[in-house]
């Protein structure tokens, strides 16, 4: 049985893994797309110097041009994130997709760890803290929402420090952590405390993504 192929467009590793795990449960939970799914990092197809916005950009530009042809119809959409800090890239890369329907575009606000802090109930249960209330500890603030975390990666770095579940530090990014949670978040995602904890930028990606996995349902032909 062959996977249907997501081609993710984003700013490095750790967001291509999340992104992709995320994208697997919206598809079960969301469009109810039960055929294999394989998100694959899409700037592999262009192999570019750059790093961050710039090379997200680049891989952009060049995949709509390539889309003029048929050469890449076996991906049946691209799923591009970037952080809000991107500014001028968003406006760049909106008029690059402009008209485009194989395109979801998102926003991680500030960063796509926040999309992973979001899910409270399974990060906690990963780095093995149900049972911890650190008073001092940022996640549990009073007021605390992931979108409105200044910095994510100090998050996860300070949640690392005091789990017993891990033994090394999430620092400034760590893709062997982040690739052994997405391990399990793909199955296990609780897609509506993260569309809580980040209202304006998950919410409506999360919409998208469901919305271009139920199209590539209806174009494919396939009974699901």
């Amino acid at each position: 049985m062959a996977a249907t192929r997501i081609g993710i467009i984003s700013e490095g590793r750790i967001d291509q893994l999340l992104v992709g795990a995320l994208i697997e449960c919206i598809a079960r939970e969301r469009a109810k797309f039960t055929w294999p799914l394989m998100p694959n990092d899409a700037a592999e197809i262009f192999p570019v110097r750059k790093r961050g916005h710039g090379a997200v950009f680049e891989t952009v530009e060049r995949l709509v041009k390539a889309l003029e042809g048929s050469l890449y119809d076996q991906y049946a959409f691209f799923v591009i994130v970037l952080d809000n800090r991107a500014t001028a890239a968003q406006r760049r890369i909106r008029r690059l997709i402009r008209g485009q329907t194989r395109f979801v575009f998102g926003i991680a606000i500030q960063e796509i760890e926040a999309w992973w802090l979001g899910d409270r109930v399974n990060t906690l249960e990963w780095f093995g803290l149900t049972a911890v209330v650190p008073k001092a500890a940022r996640y549990w603030g009073r007021r605390y929402t992931a979108e409105k975390d200044p910095s994510p990666k100090r998050t996860l770095d300070e949640l690392t420090q005091l789990s017993p579940a891990v033994d090394r530090r999430y620092g400034q990014g760590n893709a062997q952590l982040a690739q052994e949670f997405a391990d399990v978040w793909k199955h296990t995602a609780r897609l509506e405390g993260v569309e809580f904890q980040c209202p304006r930028g998950f919410r409506p990606f999360c919409q998208d993504a469901t919305d271009a996995l139920k199209r590539a349902k209806q174009t494919s032909g396939r009974l699901f």
